[in-house]
């Protein structure tokens, strides 16, 4: 498992990336799919006041919430597909470094379904790479990290060599997987699309909402959603 996560965090190709994520998704669907999940969610529906579903869980499952994961956690979820979940039953919904990994396409219909599921009044909380962030760290003007401190960063990461800040910046565009880089006024078109509301952007870990407060736990250091990403918080009516 812990081989085929890292061969994932490392490729450049979305086509491979997702080859290896739905070869080792078969396995997880055989355990955590179809009857067993339904009888998962509805069992976790029915104990919780306030259901909370987390989409993309990878090793990161967070108590409380229903884990979901292509590849592990509680229940087999293809984000790509219809959620096999019920209409208004979740209070919140979070997603953290997922939405880039799925092309944008994909990530308008997923929009949609994750309106579907919450409740009236319930809240997604989706954090992603910044464009915005991304560019500045190009322009060495981040105000969390400067650029070289970074570039010895990405290439510990990496296992790569970054000698100019465009190899950084096409690195961090193109690694991963991703698909598509979102900025604040971008995410925010596509929500108020998808039928969200109230779309407001916090800082990692911060929230009104107790639920969603410290959720975040992307890499090794706490300090890298603050250089790279940014969290947005939208509301179904």
């Amino acid at each position: 498992m812990r081989r085929v996560v890292e061969r994932l965090k490392r490729t450049e190709s979305p086509l491979l990336r997702d080859v290896l994520l739905r070869t080792r998704g078969y396995a997880h669907w055989a355990r955590r799919g179809h009857v067993v999940r339904s009888r998962a969610v509805s069992r976790y529906l029915a104990s919780a006041t306030e259901p909370k579903l987390q989409i993309g869980t990878g090793p990161l499952s967070l108590d409380g919430w229903l884990n979901s994961d292509l590849i592990s956690a509680d229940v087999y979820l293809d984000l790509t597909r219809p959620l096999p979940l019920p209409d208004a039953s979740f209070a919140y919904v979070f997603g953290e470094h997922l939405i880039e990994h799925l092309s944008e396409r994909d990530v308008e219909r997923l929009l949609g379904e994750l309106r579907r599921i919450l409740r009236p009044g319930g809240v997604l909380r989706l954090t992603t790479p910044d464009l915005q962030k991304l560019l500045a760290l190009y322009e060495d003007r981040n105000p969390v990290i400067d650029r070289e401190a970074y570039t010895r960063f990405l290439d510990e990461e990496t296992g790569k060599r970054h000698e100019t800040p465009a190899q950084t910046l096409n690195d961090q565009l193109r690694l991963w997987g991703h698909r598509f880089i979102y900025d604040e006024e971008d995410l925010t078109r596509k929500l108020e699309r998808a039928g969200f509301r109230d779309v407001i952007r916090r800082e990692p870990g911060e929230s009104e909402h107790e639920a969603l407060r410290g959720v975040e736990r992307h890499g090794s250091e706490e300090w890298i959603n603050r250089a790279e990403a940014m969290c947005v918080e939208a509301t179904r009516p």
